[in-house]
């Protein structure tokens, strides 16, 4: 309401006058809605009149001042009003037409009440409910011509205040009721040394915590230091009471705290304007005796606040600021203070008993005035207190009527007639008050408490969240996928505190502002742990400063990020410290923006960096060195917030970052593509998995992608693979970067799940791997490969670990027996996968082999210093037990027959082996020629020298082996060269370290007394390492020194035990499909070596797998069978087709402990140990993440912005909600997330259900 508004022109009010629901009506007849709650400036809710607050205000004097304790003759103040183009919201706040009526929140009456008064200086630190108060000044100082400052906290803003007051100027400093107690130092002194120009101290209270994380009482202050102390009751009431401050204040030499609560700070109702009356400036004029309260002086100061104060309470007395309603006579009243007046008023009309029963408002309530009071409680027998928080009135009144032995019953809080904490609204309020009356409340009409709590009950929980596209979403986005869930977070009062919940949960403890910092120095210095402390740009200035440099001093093991969006956002938008000028619309308000990181370096930080927190790669790679610094370090997390940002826009200001972007293309909105989004890359091959979706999971995910700067598929420009490289080149196809981010995430069993789900004998493998996948990774162009194997083992060891199977029993995983029996013939890495694979499919399973335990060259052609028997063994019981049954000393061909086997079982599966080793026709008599699988199978020691022919695995076991049997000297001979050996890379290695000689491009040629004769070889025919692609280099003879010769130069499969009964036209195996393992003969399937396969461990268990789904297949269909899907035949990879990621963090490659050198040699302990459980956790952060994976919702969990929307069951991005920020589209892990620009088609709408 504005304009030329009487009251005269405004409808008769009804009973109901306060902020609370009744119907009311204007003289048009117009009938808006009930409303239970407040009455906001947007609210199409009727004014709220309250006739006996429209006051006149005080007269004025002939030259323009106050008359009474104003009448001082003060010189006008030097900048004296100066009205120019006023926004038509403030119009109201200048007007100079007295008697106007307009709609006012209590804030801005405040503002308007300083304004009559000729308050001449104005301050303060925003904090909701006050914030308006300062607001206001911010924008109508110009306008008034007076002094104003955004201070950088309520201490310096008090102090400054002050100072002004001292000046002879009326100064107004507002605060929220928590900056009061921050204020405090300066606030306990200044009653001794008294005021000179009025000050008036706003402090809004917050009853029920509204914005706050207590509700303290400040009322109670008001005794303690000698303060009195106003609580208006209405908007109304707020003006006339700030006006009414400054006299008081003047008058008494003391401050004035004016409190009014969120209720009434942001509740508007009509205002009755008075005259405004000139600032004026009387000069500072010193008194040391009460201006330098040494002790002597304090004491004496002390004394002379006791007449002030009776002064005050005179003054308050005759102020109209206490009042009474309903009949002169009554046995029964009430008695209320600030907002609950009103309340009381409304539930007095609503009861129809206004004329019936007293009603005694306080607007003020230190000192009161005691005189009135008593001549109101004489005549009562009972008096019920109504006041928001603690009894402060309550006690004063018990205290009144025992000194003056008044009758009257005081009821109340002390009585448990009504609660000690929290806001009374009209539901809290009604039943005590109409019990108390002697009324029933369930004959009348209105909301009782529990209805009003069964309402609120039935209404969907709606947490505050920060806005789409708010760097501080960003900030605490990528501070979590640094630190994890295992790192304590401390944070701050304002916007960040929305990061405390689900999914950002950074706040593991909140207590004020700036104790972010503290808390987390604090509990860094008990746990010894690293600790990380979140901080505003305002809030640094205003207490982080000193916080800071605590912990420099203290050596504080902590990371403090400063999130700077160079605004106060969330109390509206007030200026900071770190504000640019580019910001600042108000050219008279204009400031350079103070360098953070400068003021950071100066109080001692060594580790400091500014980031833009959207910049994801950049953000995380320095919050990794934070986190990896010693001492305190610092990040400040720097963009502009998003909303300000647009309204700097909309007001004709210059946003930073918008200088010179006139000209770039920017999306309007993101979409998702439901192609990609929760699309699992191995799905196609039938092996996604079934794990639910983890926040962790997803958070190790996140991670990974969100330090990629650029993201292409590939260097060709096709499109991205949907499969991981690694998953591609694995034999088994084994979700690599599903366990690596588990284990990144510290999830070890959901890592366990997925390597048991597609491997059988992991234990042996995480030793034994040729790790192919290895070889692909795509970190090799970034640093080093990922040690895949390493993890996986990690992953065993740990479970071995475990007292209990951190899956449960794995039988549980079985399909139901079908009653149908299959027999596996031999019992290595394939037949053992395949007997697994079987069994899991409802099979009885008969293992058979030649030796007497299960395990073939795993168990005796691989030394127990890469495989000791012990993890062998924890394979094969892990088969075994799933109801495999193995029957051992059973040879085929011996006593195994084939034909016996294919009619007493429904199928047959073949996987012997490699059979025996192939010779070399070598010349002359000299050493002993050995099969070297044969030797390593014994525990037969060598004495001498002993050369080892072969470059495959077998040669390097055999060599590594003969120097622990007693060797002196041991050369291997070979005719690869060292990148061309078959051999696993780091066996090779080791072997160089333990001292074995390796003689390249050489052959064996003769054997001779005492030795061998070597003679260098060329290629000629490139290929196969077969010795006819080979020729001798002339005159390149030498012989070596040997007393053994191991040859391992590969096997022959042995088929003699088939009788020629399966057809076989390769030398290296049986002919059969490569997918299933299906012979030409009905019912025998083959895998392994039989196979012709790689010769591998790896690759012979991944035949074993195919074989197993092959026979499964052909005896019970694809229906069944596919439910368990074997992995497919790797393709080559080419290196055109692998993507490419430029990123920020460069980190090696993690290398699991050593057998000492020196011991290797002198036992067959194990050499390679296992990474600890940090060094895993950080090994696995360094997968890239390549493949899709369709278990992610990590918009939906972990950055939790609120145009994300599930529909149905798929996730959508509503373009109503997005503003483009693009941070989303850098850290999905799928690359799902899409920008759209305004030339782009329109996408189809989001239908929100």
């Amino acid at each position: 309401m504005s304009g030329d508004r009487s009251p005269a022109v405004l409808s008769r009010p009804c009973a109901c006058r306060a902020f609370w629901s009744k119907p009311w009506c204007n003289d048009s007849k117009r009938i808006l809605p009930r409303h239970s709650g407040l009455l906001w400036r947007h609210s199409k809710q009727p004014p709220i009149l309250a006739p006996h607050l429209l006051v006149p205000p005080r007269p004025s004097h002939p030259s323009g001042g106050p008359v009474g304790v104003e009448e001082s003759g003060r010189t006008p103040y030097a900048a004296p009003m100066a009205l120019g183009p006023i926004p038509s919201k403030d119009l109201p706040l200048l007007s100079t037409e007295t008697g106007r009526v307009d709609l006012l929140i209590g804030n801005e009456a405040i503002v308007r009440g300083a304004i009559e008064a000729g308050v001449g200086f104005a301050c303060g630190y925003p904090g909701t409910p006050s914030s308006e108060v300062t607001d206001a000044f911010a924008r109508l100082a110009p306008n008034l011509g007076i002094g104003f400052e955004y201070s950088v906290n309520e201490k310096i803003a008090l102090e400054t205040a002050y100072g002004a007051c001292l000046a002879g100027t009326r100064a107004i400093v507002a605060m929220k009721h928590l900056g009061l107690l921050y204020a405090g130092d300066p606030l306990s002194t200044i009653p001794y040394m008294g005021t000179t120009a009025g000050l008036v101290i706003v402090s809004g209270g917050d009853p029920s915590c509204l914005t706050s994380p207590n509700e303290q009482d400040q009322r109670q202050l008001g005794p303690s230091l000698h303060l009195p102390v106003l609580d208006p009751r209405t908007p109304q009431d707020a003006l006339a009471a700030t006006r009414f401050a400054f006299e008081l204040s003047e008058a008494t030499r003391l401050p004035v705290l004016l409190r009014p609560t969120t209720r009434l700070c942001h509740t508007a109702a009509p205002v009755q304007l008075g005259p405004i009356q000139a600032a004026r400036c009387t000069g500072f004029e010193k008194d040391p005796a009460r201006l330098l309260p040494l002790p002597a002086n304090a004491r004496r100061l002390r004394v002379e606040i006791e007449e002030r104060l009776d002064t005050a309470r005179e003054l308050v007395a005759a102020s109209g600021l206490f009042n009474r309603e309903g009949p002169d006579k009554g046995a029964r009243a009430l008695i209320a203070s600030g907002v609950p007046a009103a309340t009381c008023s409304d539930i007095l009309a609503q009861a129809g008993l206004t004329d019936s029963v007293p009603l005694l408002s306080l607007s003020a309530v230190y000192p009161l005035p005691e005189a009135w009071l008593l001549k109101q409680l004489a005549p009562l027998e009972q008096l019920l207190v109504v006041e928001e928080l603690s009894p402060f009135v309550e006690d004063q009144l018990r205290v009144l009527c025992s000194l003056h032995n008044l009758s009257v019953e005081i009821l109340g809080k002390g009585t448990g007639h009504l609660p000690i904490y929290h806001e009374y609204d009209p539901a809290v309020v009604r039943d005590p008050i109409l019990s108390f009356l002697g009324v029933d409340p369930d004959t009348l009409p209105g909301p009782s408490a529990t209805e009003a709590n069964s309402a609120a009950a039935d209404l969907p929980v709606r947490p505050p969240i920060l806005c789409p596209a708010c760097p501080h979403r960003s900030t605490f986005f990528v501070t979590r996928r640094v630190f994890g869930d295992d790192t304590l977070y401390f944070n701050d009062i304002g916007c960040y505190t929305l990061g405390v919940g689900a999914p950002l949960a950074t706040g593991d403890a909140l207590l004020c502002m700036g104790a972010g910092v503290t808390l987390a120095a604090g509990v860094a210095h008990a746990t010894g742990k690293r600790t990380v402390g979140f901080i505003g740009d305002s809030t640094f200035f205003h207490s982080g400063m000193p916080a800071l440099l605590n912990s420099v001093r203290q050596g504080a093991n902590t990371v403090t990020i400063i999130m700077d969006n160079e605004v106060t956002a969330m109390t509206g938008f007030q200026e900071s410290p770190s504000t640019p000028v580019a910001a600042l619309v108000q050219a008279e308000r204009a400031r350079s923006a103070t360098d953070m990181e400068a003021v950071v370096r100066a109080l001692g930080v060594e580790s400091v960096e500014t980031v833009d927190p959207e910049d994801l790669p950049t953000s995380i790679a320095a919050l990794t060195r934070a986190r990896d610094h010693t001492g305190p370090s610092v990040i400040i997390a720097r963009r502009p917030c998003p909303v300000s940002k647009g309204r700097i826009l909309s007001a004709g200001g210059v946003a930073p970052g918008e200088e010179d972007s006139s000209s770039q293309a920017r999306p309007v909105t993101y979409r998702i593509d439901p192609d990609l989004c929760q699309t699992c890359g191995r799905e196609g091959a039938g092996h996604r998995c079934h794990q639910p979706t983890q926040p962790p999971f997803e958070g190790a995910m996140t991670h990974a992608r969100s330090l990629e700067v650029l993201q292409t598929s590939c260097d060709s420009g096709c499109d991205r693979p949907q499969t991981a490289a690694c998953a591609s080149a694995c034999p088994l196809h084994l979700c690599i970067q599903g366990y690596a981010a588990h284990i990144a995430s510290g999830n070890y069993a959901g890592a366990l799940e997925l390597i048991l789900d597609g491997l059988p004998l992991p234990d042996s493998v995480c030793r034994v791997c040729h790790r192919p996948c290895e070889d692909v990774c795509v970190r090799t162009a970034v640093d080093e490969p990922v040690a895949i194997n390493d993890l996986k083992r990690f992953v065993m060891e740990w479970a071995a670990r475990q007292e209990v199977d951190p899956l449960g029993s794995q039988a549980e995983r079985c399909q139901e027996s079908h009653g149908k029996r299959v027999a596996v013939v031999g019992a290595g890495p394939a037949g053992l996968a395949a007997a697994h694979s079987l069994r899991r499919r409802g099979y009885a399973v008969d293992l058979y082999d030649a030796g007497d335990e299960a395990g073939g060259l795993l168990r005796t052609g691989i030394p127990a210093y890469r495989l000791p028997s012990e993890v062998l063994e924890r394979d094969v019981t892990r088969i075994l037990e799933l109801g495999v049954e193995f029957k051992g000393g059973r040879r085929l061909g011996e006593n195994l027959d084939l034909d016996e086997l294919l009619r007493d079982n429904d199928s047959v599966l073949l996987a012997l082996g490699g059979g025996p080793g192939r010779t070399l026709d070598l010349e002359g008599q000299g050493p002993a020629v050995k099969d070297a699988l044969v030797w390593l199978a014994s525990q037969e020691p060598i004495q001498g020298n002993a050369i080892v022919i072969g470059g495959g695995n077998s040669a390097i076991d055999a060599a590594r082996s003969a120097l622990r049997r007693g060797a002196e000297q041991v050369t291997l001979i070979c005719l690869e060269e060292a990148e061309e050996m078959p051999a696993i890379a780091e066996e090779v290695a080791e072997a160089r370290r333990e001292g074995v000689q390796l003689n390249h491009r050489q052959r064996a040629c003769r054997l001779v007394q005492g030795g061998v004769e070597i003679v260098a070889v060329t290629q000629t025919v490139s290929g196969d390492f077969a010795p006819s692609n080979f020729e001798d280099v002339s005159d390149s003879t030498e012989t070596l020194s040997a007393d053994v010769v191991l040859l391992a130069i590969g096997q022959i499969p042995d088929k003699s035990a088939l009788n020629g009964a399966v057809e076989s036209t390769q030398e290296a195996g049986l002919n059969s499909d490569a997918q299933t393992g299906a012979t030409s003969r009905d019912g025998l399937f083959v895998a392994g070596d039989m196979a012709a396969g790689k010769g591998t461990v790896t690759d012979a268990i991944a035949a074993g797998l195919r074989a197993a789904w092959g026979l499964d297949r052909s005896l019970r269909g694809a229906d069944q069978a596919d439910e368990f899907i074997p992995p497919p035949i790797p393709a080559a990879q080419s290196p055109a087709c692998s993507p490419t990621a430029s990123r920020r963090e460069y980190s090696g490659r993690q290398h699991p402990g050593e057998l000492d050198p020196s011991a290797r040699t002198s036992s067959f302990d194990e050499v390679i140990h296992t990474l600890t459980e940090e060094a895993a956790r950080a090994e696995a952060a360094r997968c890239m993440i390549c493949g899709l994976c369709g278990n992610c919702r990590s918009c939906l969990d972990l950055f939790g912005c609120p145009a994300f929307r599930m529909q149905g069951d798929t996730i959508q991005i509503d373009p109503g909600m997005c503003v483009a920020c693009g941070v989303c589209e850098h850290f999905c892990p799928n690359g799902a997330i899409h920008p759209v620009f305004a030339t782009d088609p329109t996408p189809d709408p989001v239908v929100l259900q």
